[in-house]
């Protein structure tokens, strides 16, 4: 019988580097949304606004508005908080123009540029979800399930499941399931509807890879009560549960041991307003680094602990000086940024300031050595001077104005037939093999029995660097679906 934990702290956990979602009263329009790019395969890149450089984009890039994702021979997806999802096909560009809260209703839009966008949303009662595409506008009122083919000389929405309003040249209409409209952009034609085409590889890939996710994260939501739905199905793809003493349940990833130390395999963006923003090499590190703390259980490891879910964070950490620059501590459950770390005892990751940057090496200060050197604790990210100083540098070099990205062709033109569509748009699909749970979690070691159980797939997560070892995971194999796993269940989905 699965067991739902609901509210794993009863306080409010304070986070490093804070981005709070301010209050939002009558009236009043916030842009703090933050969501996710939860799968990039092949060539895959993003870039923060209009006027900064392309960069390659990596699985746990946190997205917010005015930034754009391009694909060119390859596959992303975006997992919305909410629970709507985005599957950009090759050759696809896509900004987002707006993520915001207004009276507390989350208003979503989002333009497709040119290629094939597929779109899951269950929009709450008084939210708004529009994408764009060529010179049609689709608003999904209710939950819905559409795909958008957008050509260099018109665009087309076919709709699998729920309906659309789509408005185009002054006129809205109705689109329902199985339907598609398609509008040229010669002015002396019309919008013609027709029968949906037959199902391409895109849209198996898509229904697949839809399929696999929605289990996996069912399967989190008997250990992990969120109001978010990001993440979530990463728990179930690449570790277990078990209980933390104190704490109630916890999870911990595949294939580590107590070498490994969160917060060691990756590296720090900067994406402006943000601050020092953690990005995973592991894909399952969104929740866990964004959300909660990390405990370490003696000759077990270290466990996340989800506590209560408040505000994103950037990192969960907790910043100190070191006499080699910078150094970060994985944040304990509910621990305030004041006095020393909890965790200091278990070491000290630390890098130079240019290093954070560029993703290099990461090394690990053992306890007795940092407790030896006067490590000082940072509260606040603006009051240390380098900190700031890489930030500011950091910003400075992805200013560099890109206008196109460089991994795109030029969009195809429509080509004739009353329910037109992207050819190409599946050819670098590849397959989705369905989601298997693993066996039921056992508890922790010491005195309360096995470790997590690995997953009948095989897992990933990567065997763990010893201290001083490169920033990189080793070893970790995705699932069989390829990329990194994301997503989130639709509630009521037709």
């Amino acid at each position: 019988m699965s067991r739902r934990v609901v509210g794993f702290l009863t306080v409010v956990t304070v986070v490093a580097c804070l981005i709070a979602l301010p209050a939002v009263h009558a009236g009043d329009v916030s842009h703090a949304r933050i969501v996710r790019l939860s799968y990039a395969q092949g060539a895959v890149e993003f870039r923060t606004d209009a006027g900064s450089r392309w960069q390659k984009a990596m699985v746990n890039t946190p997205l917010r508005e005015g930034m754009s994702l391009a694909t060119g021979d390859g596959r992303a997806e975006v997992e919305f908080e909410n629970g709507a999802l985005l599957w950009m096909a090759s050759n696809t560009v896509v900004e987002l123009q707006q993520l915001a809260l207004e009276d507390g209703a989350k208003q979503t839009q989002f333009q497709v540029r040119q290629g094939t966008a597929t779109v899951y949303v269950n929009p709450g009662r008084h939210d708004s979800f529009v994408v764009r595409a060529g010179e049609l506008q689709v608003a999904a009122p209710e939950n819905a399930h559409f795909r958008t083919d957008v050509f260099d000389d018109g665009a087309a929405v076919s709709v699998m499941h729920g309906s659309v309003d789509v408005t185009a040249r002054g006129g809205t209409q109705r689109v329902g399931s199985h339907k598609t409209l398609a509008l040229r952009n010669n002015p002396a034609e019309n919008a013609i509807v027709s029968g949906n085409p037959r199902s391409d590889a895109w849209d198996h890939w898509v229904s697949d890879r839809d399929a696999s996710v929605e289990a996996a994260r069912y399967s989190a939501s008997d250990y992990l009560d969120s109001p978010y739905g990001y993440g979530m199905a990463d728990l179930s793809f690449y570790g277990g549960w078990l209980d933390v003493p104190g704490y109630g349940i916890g999870w911990q990833p595949y294939g580590v041991g107590p070498g490994w130390s969160p917060f060691y395999n990756g590296y720090w963006g900067m994406y402006g307003g943000f601050g020092p923003t953690w990005i995973s090499y592991e894909p399952w590190g969104w929740l866990p680094y964004h959300y909660g703390g990390w405990e370490f259980l003696p000759g077990y490891g270290w466990a996340w602990v989800p506590g209560s879910f408040g505000a994103w964070s950037p990192g969960t950490v907790f910043w100190v000086n070191t006499p080699g620059g910078i150094g970060w501590v994985a944040r304990a459950p509910g621990e305030k940024l004041k006095g020393t770390p909890t965790n200091l005892s278990h070491g000290v990751i630390t890098n130079t300031p240019v290093g954070m940057l560029a993703g290099t090496r990461n090394r690990m200060v053992r306890a007795s050595v940092a407790e030896g050197v006067g490590v000082g604790a940072v509260e606040n990210w603006k009051d240390n001077a380098a900190l700031m100083r890489w930030s500011q540098e950091a910003e400075a070099r992805t200013a560099a104005t890109g206008a196109k990205p460089g991994i795109t062709r030029g969009a195809l033109r429509m080509p004739e037939g009353a329910a037109p569509r992207i050819a190409t748009a599946g050819m670098y699909a590849g397959r989705v093999a369905k989601y298997r749970p693993p066996s039921p979690p056992r508890s922790a070691g010491f005195g309360y029995g096995g470790g997590p159980a690995t997953p009948s797939f095989g897992g990933a997560g990567g065997n763990a660097p010893a201290f001083g070892n490169s920033g990189k995971v080793s070893g970790a194999a995705a699932p069989p679906h390829g990329g990194a796993a994301g997503g989130g269940a639709h509630p009521g989905k037709p």
